[in-house]
């Protein structure tokens, strides 16, 4: 929010996203370049053109006590963290210019904290990356303090948060068998190089199964059938691993589904814990690296959803509902100014 009271933060990062009054842009921020920078990369027109990793947006919201707000929010890879100082940061011999309050969230922040402070000559509030995230969720989905939410957070780990009717948030679980196992085994195992390309390829040209042991190579077909289990239910995950006739995709297709079924059962039996029937998936592991406009990205970002989706169905046999959220890229960024505030 743009307000002369130098205690709240006029913009937050993910890195980031910014808050201010829409009527009234000028008055506390100024033309501060940070402030600049972010508004001319989420118009509409440039978020198109983001580099991979990058994500931008305007939102419009209503907030009690300051009406009508806007948010630019944009987030950043912490490998570009040193391309936006180097674009944002004033001359030496440029005027001086006031110095303003950033909400901030995400490792990147953390890392980059002191060099960002004194570069672009802002005061840092870091937002705690969980915090944050639930924030945004409640921000994004309109279901600010109404109920309880689970929120299932796959980024390098799995993190399983309970936000509360009051809206306290509380870690409650997890695991260190996250997106970035995923990814590691997924570069060990296979050529693939480009995340949104493997999950791509696994639904496209993976033969689920390929890779597994199934209860049908157990016992047979019509055995499996007779003591009453599917025959292609897997029995061990990647146990054919060393099957001379397996693709890259085929892999691929074996590690996403053993992945989220794990991430499925942990967030069903979670929700039983907690007597609640959704859960909300959130993290980079459900959005995708590239603009949402690309075949190749869009396409990625649905698919993972939908493995995670069928998970969740086979284990809780319909009972738990499976959540994404519209905008699971820059909750983040949208919690960092929301929680601070």
């Amino acid at each position: 929010m743009a307000s002369t009271d130098d205690s709240r933060p006029a913009i937050g990062i993910d890195i980031g996203v910014v808050l201010e009054n829409r009527g009234d842009e000028k008055r506390a921020v100024g033309d501060h370049p940070l402030l600049s920078y972010i508004q001319k990369q989420t118009s509409a027109e440039a978020t198109k053109a983001l580099s991979q990793g990058w994500t931008g947006s305007t939102f419009y919201r209503e907030r009690k006590g300051l009406g009508k707000v806007v948010l630019h929010a944009l987030v950043i890879p912490t490998a570009d963290i040193q391309q936006v100082m180097d674009a944002v940061a004033s001359p030496s011999d440029a005027p001086v210019i006031s110095k303003i309050k950033v909400a901030a969230t995400g490792g990147g922040a953390l890392k980059y904290q002191s060099e960002l402070e004194r570069q672009l000559n802002i005061e840092l509030v870091i937002v705690k990356e969980l915090h944050a995230t639930a924030r945004g969720l409640e921000l994004d989905s309109g279901a600010e303090s109404a109920k309880q939410m689970l929120i299932c957070n796959i980024g390098t780990g799995i993190s399983l948060v309970k936000v509360d009717e009051q809206g306290k948030v509380e870690r409650v679980s997890g695991s260190g068998i996250g997106g970035a196992t995923f990814w590691g085994l997924v570069k060990r195992l296979t050529q693939f190089r480009d995340f949104d390309k493997a999950i791509v390829a696994a639904n496209k040209e993976g033969t689920l199964g390929k890779a597994d042991t199934l209860v049908e190579d157990i016992y047979g077909r019509e055995t499996s059938k007779a003591i009453g289990l599917p025959p292609d239910l897997v029995a061990g995950f990647l146990g054919k691993l060393d099957a001379d006739c397996l693709s890259d995709a085929d892999i691929s297709a074996a590690l996403l589904r053993m992945f989220v079924s794990n991430v499925g059962q942990l967030a069903v039996f979670q929700a039983r814990l907690l007597e609640t029937n959704a859960v909300w998936f959130t993290g980079g592991f459900v959005q995708s690296t590239c603009s949402a406009d690309s075949d190749v990205g869009g396409g990625a970002a649905e698919i993972a959803q939908n493995a995670i989706a069928d998970a969740v169905l086979f284990w809780s046999g319909g009972s738990i509902q499976p959540l994404f959220p519209q905008h699971a890229a820059l909750l983040g960024a949208m919690g960092a100014i929301h929680d601070a505030l």
